[in-house]
């Protein structure tokens, strides 16, 4: 949680308590009321703190909670209400969380200074809708990060069983900065039992940042294999959009880095937007460095970055072209690396092929990888299916509000799903997108 977050919980806390101060507001309703909301908050920090459940969800069900508990609820007026409530917020529901991939096509076609759509089918592209635009990656830039891997484990500049110290990879972890990807990937690491004197193999650790999207494993793997061998990687496989690669964890210390004690936020927005991308990478790299070396310990710091900050921060991720993506991921969905590096990249990015077994009913191969801020909403894939037909989606979302994120993720997967299955389609998005 932000500090907002905590503001706001600690105020519904102070508010409950302060009337019960005066003694003549101390009656047993007023006393149990009070426990009840306390109690509520209690369990909203329980929740989001302990057991990584979205703030806005866990908050609800807080609120939800303290209606239930409260004995003026069970009146047929409240009844009433909140019946009324209930159903507006059924509809209101629906209309979210119904499938509905004409909803991606529909925002594509209204938004193409933000978006970018590209599709190839069996090596021709198909699809090319704003696809030459660089904008910002997020986390897919990751699939980028795996090639180099992979090409670095072809050439035994690297071994896969090497052993990595879980204490390495922490310096690179800032607390609720990735939504609990980090955690997520450790805990699966303990339960099949891969986690031996405190280490794991370096394959496990790009796993993490491919599978459960690590950004701590992300700039471990950033270090250990060269900002400058990743940037020449792109040149040399003709990704000629692509912007340089810099630490993504250490570039969301910058703000607090260069903050001074009479700086308000919105002088701090203005600090960060005035440094050159140069500057900030650079600075960006020298953070990781001092990370890694422990003279930076970030383990006392939470995450804990404004809105607007975090839009600076978004903004100036690694930016590419959904064109230079396409293109990457036919490279490997056509098996053009050698053979060690091929095999490697398709382990590390068809995780879907490995946790849903049903895939394998429909295709050969599916690898993935996504990307997201508050802001930025991405997927980059490719597909074949059992006919042998061979599919590159790369889809890129910018400058999202809240309610346009939600109901893309809600809906991505099954527009994906019905342009790989359907070639009727295809042609109307193919249609649409050309008007």
């Amino acid at each position: 949680m932000n500090s907002w977050a905590w503001i706001g919980l600690l105020g519904i806390v102070f508010f409950t308590v302060l009337p019960l101060i005066n003694q003549k507001n101390r009656s047993a309703e007023e006393i149990r009321k009070a426990i009840v909301t306390v109690g509520s908050v209690i369990g909203i920090i329980i929740a989001v703190s302990f057991f990584n459940i979205n703030y806005v969800v866990a908050l609800l069900f807080g609120f939800l909670a303290m209606i239930l508990l409260d004995r003026k609820t069970y009146t047929k007026r409240r009844l009433s209400i909140y019946g009324l409530l209930l159903l507006v917020a059924g509809i209101t529901a629906y209309a979210i969380f119904r499938d509905n991939p004409d909803y991606v096509l529909k925002h594509l076609k209204e938004n193409p200074q933000s978006s970018s759509l590209y599709l190839a089918e069996n090596r021709t592209p198909l699809i090319t809708y704003q696809s030459d635009i660089v904008r910002p990656l997020a986390s897919t830039v990751k699939i980028l990060i795996a090639v180099e891997y992979a090409m670095q484990v072809d050439t035994n500049i690297i071994q896969r069983n090497h052993t990595v110290s879980l204490d390495e990879l922490n310096r690179y972890y800032l607390k609720n900065s990735d939504g609990g990807a980090h955690e997520a990937w450790l805990s699966t690491m303990k339960s099949e039992g891969k986690i031996k004197n405190h280490e794991v193999s370096l394959h496990d650790v790009a796993k993490g940042m491919i599978t459960y999207s690590s950004n701590a494993n992300t700039d471990y793997l950033i270090n250990k294999l060269g900002i400058d061998s990743i940037n020449a990687r792109a040149a040399a496989l003709g990704i000629s959009q692509h912007e340089d690669v810099y630490p993504i964890v250490s570039a969301l210390l910058i703000p607090g880095h260069i903050q001074k004690e009479d700086m308000d936020e919105k002088e701090l927005v203005n600090k960060l937007e005035e440094l050159s991308i140069d500057d900030y990478r650079s600075l960006s790299e020298k953070l990781s460095q001092d990370m890694k070396t422990g003279a930076l310990n970030v383990n006392d710091i939470t995450f804990d970055l404004s809105p607007d900050l975090q839009r600076v921060w978004s903004d100036r991720l690694i930016g590419a072209s959904a064109d230079d993506y396409g293109k990457l991921l036919a490279i490997i969905s056509n098996d053009e690396l050698p053979n060690v590096a091929a095999e490697t990249i398709r382990d590390l990015l068809e995780w879907p092929m490995q946790l849903n077994k049903d895939n394998h009913k429909r295709f050969a191969h599916i690898g993935a990888k996504g990307g997201s801020t508050m802001f930025v909403l991405n997927n980059a894939m490719y597909a074949e299916n059992l006919d042998g037909n061979q599919y590159e989606l790369v889809i890129l979302n910018d400058d999202l509000n809240f309610i346009e994120r939600l109901l893309l993720s809600n809906n991505l997967n099954s527009f994906e799903s019905k342009v790989f299955s359907s070639k009727d389609y295809r042609m109307k998005v193919l249609k649409e997108l050309s008007e």
